[in-house]
């Protein structure tokens, strides 16, 4: 079979057929169904690869809204929508290359599973902020299942137990499984409502000294420049708030020289900031 050029594999864009493909008319399901199914058994006994892309094409651009309308069931758990219907093309362009003629009555019975394989497939491999094992993603699509089928036949939701002999394993690797779930989207610490948020206030809140960092370094690098003497009269100045007088009582000068100092501080501190 010649190479395809339905897609673009760098963006997954739906690439223009070159050849324009043929009008179809609005048509009942049925009779449409009918097209396609013939349009796409044509496809295995023609012998001219561009009228086998051009009938592919065909295809495809006929079952687009049903490609979008599946994407739309997955919106909004966490992946955008453009990126859903990329998924549901790229599925619906599976389907079309690996149909058969006689595999079924209708095209959308074997295009469905395959689109909807495709998404869950990404869901289930790039949706993971913490990828769990393997193991642990499949018995999570089990549970799911199970607790489906036990609801449409009890009407009620089963217990970890009931659903460990449902899927054939031990209570505590459903109760894994489950606890797996909220790893795919853990909630935001910054939401107003929820989990996150409850923990948010309960184990932290805003630092006041956190603004004030910058300052203590800038500060601890200008003191670095100064001599034991000049760090000891800054300290008494305006750490312990002594008065000049006090200083030179307490060193054994005058207060005059200890305006000088203080004076002389500031300017050498004055030009290292300025450095």
């Amino acid at each position: 079979m010649p190479p395809d050029d339905l897609f673009d594999g760098s963006t997954l864009q739906l690439a223009r057929p070159q050849t324009p493909a043929p009008t179809i008319s609005a048509a009942p399901p049925r009779d449409r169904a009918i097209r396609m199914r013939e349009m796409l058994d044509d496809i295995t006994t023609c012998d001219d690869p561009v009228e086998q892309q051009r009938r592919r094409k065909s295809v495809i651009v006929e079952y687009l809204p049903v490609a979008r309308s599946i994407a739309g069931r997955y919106a909004g758990r966490g992946i955008e929508r453009a990126d859903l219907d990329q998924l549901a093309f790229l599925g619906l362009v599976k389907a079309v290359r690996r149909w058969l003629p006689g595999r079924s009555e209708d095209f959308l019975q074997f295009a469905v599973p395959t689109i909807v394989g495709e998404i869950k497939r990404y869901f289930r491999d790039h949706s993971w902020l913490v990828r769990p094992p393997r193991r642990i993603q499949e018995l999570r699509a089990a549970i799911n299942e199970a607790e489906q089928t036990h609801w449409q036949r009890h009407g009620a939701r089963p217990t970890d137990t009931e659903l460990a002999e449902l899927t054939g394993v031990s209570a505590a690797e459903v109760s894994d499984a489950r606890a797996a779930t909220l790893v795919c989207r853990p909630p935001s610490l910054d939401e107003e409502h929820g989990a996150g948020w409850a923990m948010a206030q309960g184990c932290g809140e805003c630092d006041a000294e956190l603004d004030r960092v910058e300052d203590r370094i800038a500060v601890h690098r200008l003191l670095a420049t100064l001599t034991d003497r000049e760090r000891q009269v800054i300290e008494m100045r305006f750490g312990n708030g002594w008065s000049q007088s006090r200083i030179g009582a307490e060193i054994g000068v005058s207060q005059m020289q200890v305006s000088r100092w203080l004076r002389t501080i500031a300017t050498k501190l004055r030009d290292n900031w300025e450095v």
